[in-house]
């Protein structure tokens, strides 16, 4: 069960995101979390303190990773998303979304 010290622990820790051009992102666990890659990246291993917060985007431009951290800042702390129910009960997408 995640609880505040958990909770606590992730909003201090940071994960050094690298992109492509060797430009590292630091950004809260908490936000990096929203992230399937960083999540599965992370795995089991993500209780081990001294381990090494650093996830190898080789694919990704630092443009791009800067744009993907917004929108998971944006929607972590400004305006959370609501999950989508599947299957869905329209055809319209302004139905189904906010």
């Amino acid at each position: 069960m995640y609880d505040a010290c958990e909770a606590l622990r992730d909003s201090l820790l940071a994960l050094g995101a690298v992109c492509k051009e060797g430009d590292t992102f630091e950004v809260p666990i908490e936000i990096a979390k929203l992230s399937n890659l960083v999540v599965t990246t992370l795995g089991e291993d993500e209780e081990d303190d001294d381990m090494d917060l650093e996830i190898p985007l080789p694919n990704v431009k630092a443009t791009v990773l800067a744009k993907v951290i917004e929108f998971c800042t944006h929607y972590k702390l400004v305006e959370p998303t609501t999950p989508i129910t599947t299957p869905l009960k329209s055809n319209r997408i302004g139905e189904i979304v906010q």
